[in-house]
């Protein structure tokens, strides 16, 4: 797990080896967090390319593994932030090719494998979470690649002077005194709406995220050229139309047999190694998955002192019953309202899930003994754990009746009579906004959103292309309404958010998070399954419930999902009101202030339904702030 940032500058651009050399320094110290055991540095005047690499050591501890890599037939250079899990028996199959190896890492695995199957198939071989640059010295091509559910990042851009850079982190790109950092006003827009950006935009111009199962090539021509290597609605599709056959109970003990495998191959490690749990249905089922095989194993967990937001009793009853050597610590509000500034410093976009401060608290505390973590993030979009999922398909059975010329003919009005000064009318537009929707896809993004178009934040805008706005014909195969959000959300809220949270969160203590339910192999199976194997009897995520209930009481098996959030309402009426309130006041080319301070002062009076509304606008403009754009 590591951290890069490079570039390919033009020669109006370069300047000499030295100039290169200090500005990636310079950029070096920005990702310090993200690999703190080692750096390195490549440059090469020919193809004017800068590589800027920070290690954060888990397999081979040693010098020998330092990066940026050259291969052995010194075609390719590579930089690698991730895990292979399969780097072994690649090991293997590559020393049957005469591949003579100076490390342990997977690292040199997965550059060998580039080096004699190209980077494309090299790619299509891994099994693991990734982030890659290569660059080939043979044919001056720069390559790109990203894991298949997008657990890593990294970010790509061209500028007007045709440089192209490559970051895991944009601040890494903002710190480069060859890079223009301007903000996008379409993907602020997007933020401004879910309380995230989307991918595969960027909060910066001419920035991109590159999108999870993408390969990027960029050669001497100065084109970018993408491509999938995985396609996540293609493989679901064919799941769909190949359903499982067997029983129930076959479908139970093969989800078993998968977590285990899952489980034990994300435990390859030379570091301490140990698993996030909150006493929740997902991460129970791993530490349990762990425990069957006879794996001990760290486990750690945090509470709040605010008993309506606390799991920590949770976590506690299954550690006690697994005997696990578990670690606990109790925040206080002090403890959660002092890092704020570091988490908006870390978070290299905007981001608004409440969730980001306790998982930051978390991963800073389980660094103190471990350096990788397993966690149960990915679980909810595979097996169904949000209530969205049968709400919104409820609501889109009775809309799907409405004439399509009547959707269309009400669609324009909640966005005029949200300016009304009538209280009555506003609400009445909001009403009229739940029943104009003329797709599934257009009610599932309002459900997510932090800020509906029609609310008048912000200037509604239709050119950013997100993930969200991604329309598939699910309705000509056996896919239902239930089990398309699912997979809508393990595209666009899992990347962009979740998986975001957790990689920021823990990289800005230097701390490694590993997904099991995200193996490739559990989640085709998985999407194979009927409906009713995983909601059954009203009960979502069936299939893990039972699992558990093998093992603990129903106050494990059986309780509600409980969200990872701090008492956040509580904090901007006390403790951070003044924060909040100077943040509000500051003037911004994109907020709607005048809104934004009657909606501060309405939440202060009492509205709590506003408190994920504000914080989302107020970490905005924090963000904005701490980095001058």
């Amino acid at each position: 797990m590591c951290g890069f940032s490079g570039y390919v500058l033009s020669d109006k651009v370069w300047q000499n080896e030295s100039h290169t050399k200090e500005d990636l320094a310079n950029i070096s110290k920005l990702i310090y967090h993200r690999g703190p055991d080692d750096n390195g540095i490549y440059t090469n005047t020919d193809n004017k390319l800068g590589i800027a690499f920070q290690r954060l050591s888990i397999i081979d501890l040693s010098g020998h593994a330092k990066q940026p890599m050259i291969s052995q037939n010194m075609d390719w250079v590579i930089v690698f932030n991730g895990e292979v899990y399969n780097y072994l028996s690649l090991k293997k199959i590559l020393s049957e090719k005469g591949v003579a190896w100076k490390t342990s890492s997977d690292t040199e695995v997965v550059l060998e494998c580039i080096a004699n199957y190209g980077f494309r198939k090299g790619i299509t071989m891994l099994d693991g979470m990734f982030a890659i640059a290569a660059f080939n010295l043979k044919d001056r091509s720069l390559w790109l690649a990203r894991d298949k559910f997008g657990e890593k990042p990294i970010y790509y851009g061209k500028d007007k002077k045709s440089s192209f850079f490559f970051s895991s982190d944009l601040k890494a790109l903002m710190g480069s005194k060859y890079f223009s950092k301007n903000i996008n006003y379409s993907s602020a827009t997007e933020y401004l709406r879910y309380g995230y950006v989307p991918d595969s935009l960027s909060i910066l111009e001419n920035t991109h995220k590159l999108s999870p199962g993408k390969i990027l090539k960029y050669d001497m021509s100065k084109k970018i050229k993408l491509d999938k290597y995985w396609d996540t609605y293609s493989e679901f599709l064919n799941m769909r139309e190949k359903p499982f056959k067997g029983t129930y109970h076959n479908a139970k003990e093969e989800i078993i047999d998968k977590i285990k495998t899952a489980t034990r191959t994300r435990l390859a490690s030379d570091a301490p190694i140990g698993a996030f749990l909150s006493g929740g249905i997902d991460s129970s089922n791993l530490v349990l998955s762990l425990k069957v095989q006879g794996i001990d194993i760290d486990t750690f967990s945090i509470g709040f002192k605010d008993e309506n937001k606390n799991e920590a009793d949770y976590a506690n009853e299954v550690a006690h019953e697994l005997n696990t050597n578990h670690n606990e610590k109790i925040l206080d509000d002090k403890d959660c309202i002092n890092i704020i500034p570091d988490v908006v410093k870390f978070f290299d976009e905007p981001f608004s899930d409440p969730s980001q401060i306790p998982t930051f608290l978390l991963s800073r505390f389980a660094r103190k003994k471990i350096k990788v973590a397993i966690s149960g993030d990915g679980a909810d979009e595979l097996f169904g754990g949000y209530p969205r999922y049968k709400n919104i398909s409820k609501m889109w059975k009775k809309l799907a009746r409405a004439p399509k010329f009547l959707q269309q003919k009400i669609e324009p009005l909640p966005y005029i009579l949200s300016n009304s000064k009538y209280k009555f009318l506003k609400s009445f537009g909001k009403k009229i906004r739940k029943i104009s929707h003329s797709s599934i896809e257009s009610l599932y993004n309002d459900e997510l959103s932090r800020w509906r178009p029609d609310e008048g934040m912000y200037e509604k805008n239709f050119d950013a292309k997100s993930n969200f706005n991604q329309v598939f014909n699910y309705q000509v195969s056996d896919i239902s309404d239930y089990r398309y959000m699912m997979f809508r959300d393990l595209i666009t809220y899992l990347p962009s958010n979740l998986l975001v949270k957790i990689d920021r969160a823990s990289m800005a203590n230097s701390l490694e998070v590993r997904s099991p339910y995200l193996d490739p192999s559990l989640v085709k199976f998985v999407w194979s399954l009927p409906d009713n194997f995983l909601f059954k009897e009203n009960i979502d995520k069936f299939i893990l419930r039972d699992v558990l209930s093998k093992k603990f009481s129903n106050k494990i098996y059986a309780r509600k999902k409980q969200g990872f959030e701090p008492p956040l309402d509580l904090w901007l009426k006390g403790p951070l009101k003044d924060w909040a309130y100077d943040i509000v006041e500051k003037n911004d080319d994109l907020v709607n202030s005048n809104k934004l301070k009657f909606f501060f002062q309405s939440f202060l009076k009492g509205e709590k339904k506003l408190t994920y509304k504000l914080w989302s606008l107020i970490m905005f403009k924090a963000w904005r702030y701490q980095n001058a754009i």
